[in-house]
């Protein structure tokens, strides 16, 4: 035992700028909330993740219409297949022109296999005392603001003008969003889950 040891490496990933205010974060550092908070990041890749497999798709359609071939594949199927690394490397040809975006990708590929690899085998001892899970809370939270960030220039520069040139708006995304959101809430209904969307 006496020759094992921690490398701790301090955090690259946050902005030297002022530190966000926490509002839209829990601040509790109880054992819930770092779990909340890591479930919270996973999320937030995942949904850069699909973001990603969407500008494939949607340039694989814009292909085929060009070249006037009928997909017998649905063309998001490749891509949840593709871990986020590969994802990555799929989008090069659209995101060159963007260096913070590359950027952006970079960091947070980085980022996400940290939280899924080895997150919790080389901090799990911070969840021992209170400061421990302060930083846990606050280093997940900078992990959050990345991959929410990323995701944002990500969509704004790539992928939304590629779906507007198909005619899908930031209009229709949200009709479609909120169209299945009724749908989901009709059938799971039930008086303690439509209690506070009610006054919405």
């Amino acid at each position: 035992m006496d020759g094992l040891y921690v490398v701790r490496h301090e955090p690259t990933w946050r902005e030297e700028a002022a530190p966000e205010p926490d509002d839209e974060y829990d601040n509790d550092t109880d054992h819930k909330t770092v779990y909340a908070l890591f479930g919270l990041a996973i999320y937030k890749a995942n949904c850069l993740e699909h973001s990603l497999v969407n500008l494939l798709a949607f340039t694989r359609i814009i292909t085929a219409r060009e070249q006037g071939e009928q997909l017998i594949r649905d063309p998001w199927t490749q891509g949840f297949k593709d871990m986020m690394g590969k994802l990555v490397k799929r989008v090069e040809p659209h995101t060159s022109a963007y260096p913070e975006v590359i950027d952006d990708l970079t960091r947070s590929l980085k980022r996400r296999n940290y939280l899924v690899h080895n997150f919790w085998r080389e901090r799990i001892q911070d969840m021992i005392s209170d400061p421990g899970r302060a930083r846990l809370c606050a280093d997940l939270k900078s992990d959050c603001r990345l991959l929410t960030r990323t995701d944002e220039r990500f969509s704004e520069r790539v992928l939304n003008p590629i779906m507007e040139g198909m005619g899908i708006t930031a209009e229709t995304v949200e009709a479609q969003y909120a169209k299945e959101r009724r749908e989901a809430m009709a059938r799971y209904e039930t008086e303690t889950f439509t209690a506070g969307e009610d006054s919405a």
